[in-house]
């Protein structure tokens, strides 16, 4: 055994929903210190009580992801996966002569657990390795809910670059003619939209936030100006369908730009619970902010906006659409002073 293998069967286990760089690290590290790794994969059944579970990935896809990394690694043959439904080991690996466990300070009680059962049935207990948590290069940990919650992707990068929330950004020529193209599905009669359970249903522009209050559908947040083809039409969030109940915040956008306010107010939408439908007023345009809200929300979101004369559009929040959005963001010009 080589100097690094300390270890001749070592266990772990977790859900490693949405793959990404804090997994790979994980694993490596449990190669480097057993010849054999035994991986408790969570079934779909256990994980539905976490936060944002309709976005967490099934478990065949969770375990393809790994084996596919495991390939590329060439460790494939020294890793044995087995569903798990609880912290446990799983029973067809009691007869196994485990040595150590391997876990993160998140789920070192995990451990603990495990220990105490293994004395209860007088068994010696395994040494406790931790693994800490890998950061992004804003020193932030790296996390599947992270990535569900949308504020960063698999490698650790923020969706919001820091730069977008002190200046505001002027939009060019050549993206203001690529942004006339639907940014997702255009749907041009109101009867083909569904109800379907997005982790948050959002409108932007006050023709599309109109159409679905008037159908009923209750959406999270709402974005509005007040204007239809850029002309002033409506006086008060009453006209467009609000109760009157809903939480109103302002932030300043003037057309062609996106302003430091709008990516602020933007990036407290989702910081608190669904208690209360939200609606942002924009004092002057809301027709890109389209674009810092599919930054900012969480995957399986759905985004609805008005295409003028066609009908209203459906994005689909996912790793793709944020990559794509975060592209074209990156390419506006940055204001350094005023507008």
């Amino acid at each position: 055994m080589s100097l690094n293998m300390k270890y001749n069967i070592v266990v772990c286990g977790g859900t490693f929903d949405h793959f990404h760089k804090g997994h790979r690290e994980f694993l490596r590290y449990g190669l480097s210190i057993g010849k054999k790794l035994l991986l408790g994969l969570t079934t779909d059944k256990y994980i539905r009580h976490k936060k944002l579970n309709n976005s967490i990935e099934s478990y065949e896809k969770r375990k393809d992801s790994i084996e596919k990394f495991l390939k590329s690694e060439k460790a494939l043959e020294r890793v044995e996966i087995e569903p798990i439904e609880d912290i446990y080991i799983p029973k067809v690996w009691e007869s196994l002569l485990i040595e150590a466990i391997i876990v993160s300070k998140n789920t070192i009680e995990n451990a603990k657990k495990i220990n105490l059962e293994r004395q209860e049935h007088k068994k010696y207990p395994l040494v406790v390795k931790t693994f800490p948590l890998v950061k992004n290069n804003n020193n932030e940990y790296i996390s599947s809910s992270k990535i569900r919650n949308g504020t960063m992707d698999r490698e650790g990068k923020p969706y919001l670059y820091p730069l977008w929330l002190k200046h505001n950004l002027k939009i060019t020529k050549t993206l203001r003619r690529k942004l006339k193209k639907p940014f997702g599905e255009l749907i041009r009669n109101e009867k083909n939209i569904k109800s379907l359970k997005y982790s948050h249903l959002i409108t932007v522009g006050d023709v599309a936030t109109s159409t679905f209050n008037r159908l009923g559908f209750r959406q999270d947040i709402s974005i509005i100006d007040f204007r239809v083809a850029r002309k002033r039409i409506f006086s008060s969030i009453h006209d467009l369908g609000f109760l009157g109940k809903e939480e109103v915040v302002k932030a300043n956008n003037p057309s062609g730009y996106l302003t430091a306010d709008l990516f602020q107010v933007a990036s407290n939408l989702f910081r608190y619970p669904k208690d209360k439908q939200k609606v942002i007023l924009i004092e002057g345009e809301e027709d890109l902010s389209v674009l810092p809200l599919i930054l900012v929300s969480p995957l399986n979101s759905a985004i609805f906006y008005g295409q003028p004369n066609e009908g209203i559009v459906k994005v689909e929040v996912s790793e793709e659409t944020k990559d794509k959005a975060y592209s074209i963001v990156n390419k506006f010009s940055v204001c350094t002073r005023g507008h």
